[in-house]
């Protein structure tokens, strides 16, 4: 089994946000959406960055926990890109509406299922290795 502290997860975080990029722009429908879905993973990262220099926890052993999350996320999209756009559409449409008066997003589940097995495997993975 690859230690956390594996060099190797440097690679897997890069090639989960690549993924996570590749699952999500099938979805957005303008630049702007583009620019806040490419903020998700670097928005992380920075979080992570600091809770490995608050807690003087080495940033290399929390990146499967970072993983977990990305991919988690990536395979909660995967499948729904066209209702996806449908939404992201009439986001771009209606701008200062509530988004619980637009079209359904049933990407919500998926992703509310994967995240928390991906996250939790990922702890679980943190603590046993």
């Amino acid at each position: 089994m690859l230690e956390k502290s594996s060099p190797l997860w440097w690679l897997f975080a890069t090639i989960s946000v690549v993924s996570y990029l590749a699952a999500m722009f099938p979805g957005v429908v303008n630049r702007r959406q583009k620019t806040w879905v490419s903020c998700g993973p670097v928005a992380t990262f920075l979080a992570f960055m600091a809770f490995s220099a608050i807690y003087d926890w080495p940033l290399n052993e929390v990146l499967p926990v970072y993983c977990g999350i990305i991919l988690g996320i990536t395979l909660g999209v995967v499948g729904h890109w066209k209702s996806m756009r449908v939404f992201m559409t009439w986001r771009a449409e209606n701008p200062g509406k509530p988004d619980d008066e637009g079209p359904g997003v049933p990407w919500a589940l998926q992703t509310a299922v994967t995240l928390p097995i991906f996250l939790g495997g990922s702890i679980w993975y943190m603590n046993t290795f």
